[in-house]
């Protein structure tokens, strides 16, 4: 994977983040689809790589409101956890109309070319939060689970205090130097945020 490049797009009302992986096989991966991506086509073709697939973190409507115009564009298939389509299912089509058409996630280990993704489950800013680990590079997307200096709320629909804390606790098993690629603000790393955090997670 050393030839793997990761692009980050942020813009939005949200200012959420996406990011793009396109490895040496010249296939990409987009983890969540939340800013406009007008320009994808052109990113793609100027980095001669398709979009095989997007990674959803979780299914808030500013990291997928763009999903079914990627798909649509690029024929990529676009997975989310299966407790968090479910839960999109319930609170899109009261606020939003049709929600987009995602496939469950439904393994640990997600290759495409030469790009090797973990899949963590971590819930608690909704229940099926996941964030992903790409492993030759420690490298971790962590969605709205945990950003620098702080962590996702509980209090929208689905999310827990408790699941949250353990999800963290999970995810501070990491090494210090994985570095941290959150949903939205700037990047940090393992090490940094598991100081921050302390005092958070030894609370009971």
């Amino acid at each position: 994977l050393m030839g793997a490049l990761i692009g980050r797009i942020c813009c939005g009302p949200f200012h959420s983040l996406s990011y793009l992986l396109t490895g040496d096989e010249g296939k990409a991966v987009l983890i969540d689809a939340g800013p406009p991506l007008d320009d994808l086509p052109r990113l793609l073709d100027d980095l001669n790589a398709d979009l095989e697939l997007v990674l959803i973190t979780h299914t808030h409507y500013d990291h997928l409101m763009n999903v079914s115009k990627i798909v649509k564009l690029t024929g990529a298939r676009a997975l989310a956890h299966p407790a968090d389509i479910e839960m999109m299912g319930k609170y899109w089509l009261e606020h939003l109309g049709l929600p987009p058409d995602l496939e469950p996630l439904t393994s640990s280990e997600i290759v495409v070319g030469d790009i090797e993704v973990e899949v963590l489950h971590t819930p608690g800013h909704t229940p099926g939060s996941v964030c992903y680990l790409l492993k030759g590079l420690k490298v971790l997307f962590t969605g709205d689970t945990l950003f620098s200096g702080s962590v996702g709320r509980t209090d929208f629909l689905g999310g827990d205090s408790e699941m949250l804390r353990r999800s963290l606790r999970k995810i501070f098993e990491l090494e210090d130097e994985v570095l941290v690629l959150p949903g939205h603000g700037s990047e940090t790393t393992i090490g940094n945020e598991r100081k921050n955090l302390e005092e958070m997670l030894s609370m009971q």
